[in-house]
C-alpha cells in the first residue's frame, strides 16, 4: 500500500522495517534481562528469609553483580545481528560484549570461590591462623579462572587456542612431574580442608609423636608436640597416616593388670574385687567398670581392673588413675595380700558420639 512505502526505504543498507524490528528486539531482549534478573533477586531475598543457610544470599550477590548497562550493551548486541552495519563496528560491538561477558563470568566465580573458601577453610574456630591459606588458595582458583577467561576471549575473537591449550598441556605435564610432590600435599591440603580429620587446636597422635594442631597450610602441616618443638608434616603424609584425633574426647578408659600368689585365700580374693570398686569410686572423675579374677598363671592369679575417668585432660587421668592404684595398693596390704609379677596397665579414650 502507497502510505506504508516508507516501511521500504533503505537508510545505510537496512530498511526502516528492518530497523523497527531492531528496535523491538533491543526492547524485548531488555526487558527479558531486568525483569528476569528481578525475579530471581526477589524470589532468593524471599527464600533467604525462611532459610537458614546463606547460600541464597549469596546468589542474590551474584545476580545483583550484573549491572544494567552490561544488559543495555547485550541486548543491543543482539538487536543488531539481522542488520547490515559496518564491519569495523560490528567488530568492536562483539569484542565489548565477549569482554564484559568474560568478565562478568570471572566475578561471579570469584564470589562464589570466596564462599566456598568461607566456609571450608576459614570456618573453623582457628581461622585467623588459616586466613594465609585461604589467601593462597584464592589466588591459585583465581588465577585459573582468570587464564580460563582469557582463552575464552582469544577464541571468541578468532583466535586457535587449541594449539595453545596443546602446549599448556606439555607444560602442564612437566611442571606436574616436575612438582608432583608439592601437587600431592597440595591435593592432600584440600582433602584435610574438606573432611577435616582435624583442625586447627585438635591434638592428635601421629605414628609415636603427639601435639596439637597450629597450622594447616598448602603444603605442610604444623603441630606443636608435648615437648614443646614444632613438628612439620607434609599434607601427604597425614593424609595417608592414622591420626589419632583426641579433641572429641569424653573418657579415657584405664585397664590395670596385677597378680596375687596362687595360694592367696579364697576368702581374700572374693575382697579383690570390693576393695577395686572401692578406690574407682573414692578417685575423682572416675567410673568403675568391672574387676574380675581374669586368670590363672603359674604361681600366680591375675587380676584384671576396668575404670573410666572422662575428661580430655591427660594428667587429670594419671591423677585419677594414680589414686586409684594407691587405694587398692593400700587396701590389699591391710588385708594381707601380697602383690607379684609385673603389672601392666592398658589406656584408651572414647570419642563423643
Amino acid at each position: 500500500m502507497p502510505q506504508f512505502e516508507f516501511l521500504r526505504q533503505d537508510y545505510l543498507g537496512n530498511s526502516v522495517t528492518e530497523y523497527m524490528l531492531a528496535a523491538a528486539t533491543f526492547c524485548a531482549v531488555l526487558a527479558g534481562f531486568l525483569i528476569g534478573r528481578r525475579v530471581l533477586i526477589d524470589r532468593l531475598r524471599a527464600l533467604a528469609k525462611l532459610t537458614a543457610t546463606d547460600l541464597d544470599d549469596m546468589a542474590v550477590g551474584m545476580l545483583e553483580r550484573i549491572r544494567v548497562p552490561e544488559c543495555y550493551l547485550i541486548a543491543f548486541y543482539f538487536a543488531l545481528r539481522p542488520l547490515e552495519v559496518h564491519a569495523k563496528f560490528d567488530r568492536a560491538l562483539h569484542i565489548a560484549v565477549v569482554i564484559i561477558v568474560a568478565y562478568r563470568l570471572v566475578t561471579m566465580l570469584q564470589a562464589a570461590i570466596g564462599y566456598g573458601v568461607e566456609k571450608t577453610i576459614l570456618a573453623d574456630a582457628g581461622s585467623e591462623a588459616n586466613r594465609g591459606t585461604a589467601q593462597t588458595v584464592t589466588l591459585a582458583a583465581q588465577g585459573v579462572i582468570w587464564l580460563g577467561a582469557f582463552l575464552f576471549v582469544l577464541s571468541n575473537l578468532g583466535f586457535n587456542v587449541t594449539s595453545m591449550i596443546a602446549g599448556l598441556g606439555i607444560s602442564g605435564i612437566a611442571v606436574a612431574l616436575a612438582a608432583q610432590a608439592v601437587l600431592g600435599d597440595l591435593f592432600s591440603a584440600v582433602a584435610i580442608y574438606l573432611d577435616k580429620p582435624f583442625v586447627v587446636g585438635d591434638a592428635i597422635k601421629v605414628g609415636d609423636v603427639v601435639g596439637t594442631v597450629e597450622l594447616i597450610g598448602v603444603k605442610t602441616t604444623r603441630v606443636r608436640s608435648l615437648n614443646g618443638e614444632l613438628l612439620v608434616f607434609p599434607n601427604s603424609t597425614l593424609t595417608s597416616s592414622r591420626i589419632q584425633n583426641f579433641q572429641q574426647l569424653t573418657e579415657r578408659r584405664s585397664v590395670v593388670a596385677f597378680q596375687l600368689p596362687a595360694d592367696t585365700a579364697p576368702s581374700l580374693l572374693r575382697k579383690v574385687s570390693g576393695h577395686a570398686r572401692a578406690a574407682v569410686a573414692k578417685a575423682p572423675g572416675a567410673r568403675f567398670e568391672r574387676a574380675h579374677l581374669s586368670g590363672v598363671r603359674e604361681g600366680s592369679l591375675e587380676f584384671e581392673l576396668v575404670f573410666y575417668v572422662g575428661g580430655q585432660d591427660y594428667n587429670a587421668f594419671m591423677d585419677a588413675q594414680e589414686a586409684v592404684i594407691l587405694d587398692l595398693l593400700e587396701s590389699l596390704r591391710i588385708e594381707g595380700a601380697v602383690l607379684t609379677g609385673p603389672a601392666r596397665r592398658v589406656t584408651s579414650g572414647h570419642a563423643a558420639s
